[in-house]
């Protein structure tokens, strides 16, 4: 197991952050990681091997920049609980059934970290652990460690699930295809079961459901990437109906304050020369580049990609399009090498293979519009930026997501999915055609009043949201006292590991 840490100053506390190994759940907790350091905190961050060379390049970035931070590599037990070698992400998991596996090889990681807790001084003030990582629970009554969970998804997905649940209608509703209202929310919200599906909504997760819901039962509280003005009602409604101390923390991604910072979050390397990415958008008007990415897991077929194509070309509008090099086969690429060289001729879009910037890139002034699948990284960046969006859900929380943005805070115009990506893949033709993508990217990019109002709202939020990151913001009042009441916990415990 490796250590890296930085700095030689005595830490404030020392948070143990244990996220889970899947690309959007780290990029968000290695962000909370960096927050906490920057408060004088020491950090042990815990992964295993393959994911730390992922990481790699952030824990130097953050060791330059004189940060407690630890990058601590455990054990992940592939061969005791059935995986393949090797398969330390959900990114790497290439069959449903290899899922169970990975959540047993999770489990197994209990007694590696009690030893290394055990070993490595300071005693630990506080564990900050993903809500998938319930064994955490065991590591901190062991240890007698305050525990912390973190939570990712946007704090409306939380909360209309809690909603679902206690109104019974998961067990209620039997067609999973039936529209219904959310209970108890301030304005009309309608799903079906497939846009309301939580992470372990499926009969084979069902007792890992419950370990989650128990290890956040007897949890000292809870984190969440969002901010107070951007989920005001939802934060306040959330934190009375789980009677738990409720820490608004984001968007974290905004630790990022320099170049160098931004272009190693989430990965080492990008799938082309930035350079030649933001050489080009500095040559485009300001606002008038849309940026096309469907994040880490999702995989689009090729018939619903050229549909995008061609809705893309039609709209006449500048682009970005982020295509991961999982989504390519010699039909693709023979497909992707044509259109990208009729475009590049053009100078109409650029197709990116492999991991992007992607906060840089929403950040960068000629990008006025961002095409997203809705996941809650995502989408908070966006916010961030101040970018309106096109809206296309895939799975589990992204069609709340999309809720809360199209509907609630008005900021975003859906292509009109409606159902989860695994059903679209059972489809012969392209969920989304032509006309729609054509349609929906020249309402948000191509003026008219619609257009400027979603800017207009897009814009306040991003100062919303930059300001709630700033000294005396909501969110940076929030971590203030989570790291105090972490602190408080952690003294009345005695101080000591068990």
């Amino acid at each position: 197991m490796n250590v890296l840490i930085s700095g030689d100053h005595q830490p404030i506390s020392h948070f143990v952050v244990v996220p889970l190994m899947a690309q959007g759940h780290m990029i968000p907790m290695v962000d909370l990681a960096l927050l906490l350091a920057h408060r004088g905190s020491l950090v042990s961050l815990i992964t295993t091997p393959l994911n730390a060379r992922r990481l790699r390049a952030i824990a130097d970035h953050a060791t330059t920049s004189n940060l407690l931070f630890r990058l601590i590599e455990l054990p992940f037990p592939c061969k005791s609980a059935g995986l393949p070698d090797g398969c330390e992400n959900l990114d790497l998991i290439t069959t449903v059934d290899l899922i169970r596996p990975f959540f047993k090889a999770l489990d197994l990681m209990a007694d590696p970290l009690k030893s290394y807790i055990r070993s490595q001084p300071p005693s630990p003030t506080c564990i900050i652990s993903d809500q998938c990582m319930p064994w955490t629970m065991e590591v901190s009554d062991d240890l007698n460690i305050p525990r912390l969970v973190f939570h990712g998804p946007s704090c409306f997905f939380l909360l209309c699930t809690l909603k679902l649940a206690e109104h019974k209608l998961y067990e209620k509703v039997t067609d999973v295809h039936e529209i219904f209202t959310v209970p108890d929310l301030p304005q009309r919200i309608e799903v079906n079961k497939l846009m309301a599906q939580r992470f372990f909504d499926r009969p084979e997760m069902k007792d890992v459901m419950q370990q989650v819901e128990e290890a956040e039962d007897a949890s000292d509280g809870l984190v969440l990437n969002t901010f107070y003005k951007l989920e005001s009602w939802y934060i306040e409604e959330y934190r009375r109906s789980v009677g738990k101390e409720v820490w608004a923390v984001g968007p974290v991604s905004l630790v990022h304050k320099d170049a160098g910072g931004m272009a190693v979050r989430g990965d080492g390397c990008a799938g082309i020369d930035k350079g030649s990415v933001f050489e080009w958008l500095d040559g485009r008007e300001k606002g008038s580049v849309l940026f096309i990415s469907f994040g880490s897991l999702v995989r689009t077929r090729k018939k619903q990609l050229v549909e995008i194509g061609a809705g893309l070309e039609g709209s006449g509008v500048a682009f970005v399009w982020a295509v991961k090099e999982a989504e390519e086969n010699e039909e693709v690429s023979k497909w992707l090498s044509e259109f990208e060289e009729r475009n590049r001729n053009r100078s109409r879009g650029l197709i990116v293979k492999g991991w992007v910037p992607q906060v840089m890139i929403l950040k960068h002034p000629a990008v006025g519009g961002f095409m997203t699948h809705c996941g809650w990284n995502s989408t908070l960046e966006a916010v961030a930026a101040g970018v309106p969006m096109v809206t296309w859900p895939h799975f589990s929380d992204q069609f709340l997501n999309e809720k809360l943005v199209v509907e609630v805070l008005r900021m975003g115009i859906g292509v009109g999915v409606k159902l989860p990506s695994f059903y679209q893949a059972m489809l012969e033709e392209a969920m989304v055609g032509r006309e729609k993508v054509e349609m929906v990217v020249r309402r948000v990019m191509c003026g008219g009043e619609e257009g400027e109002e979603m800017r207009k709202r897009a814009w306040e939020l991003g100062e919303k949201a930059r300001k709630a990151m700033e000294d005396g913001g909501s969110s940076y009042e929030n971590l203030s006292s989570l790291i105090g009441y972490a602190t408080g916990l952690a003294a009345n415990r005695g101080g000591e590991l068990q």
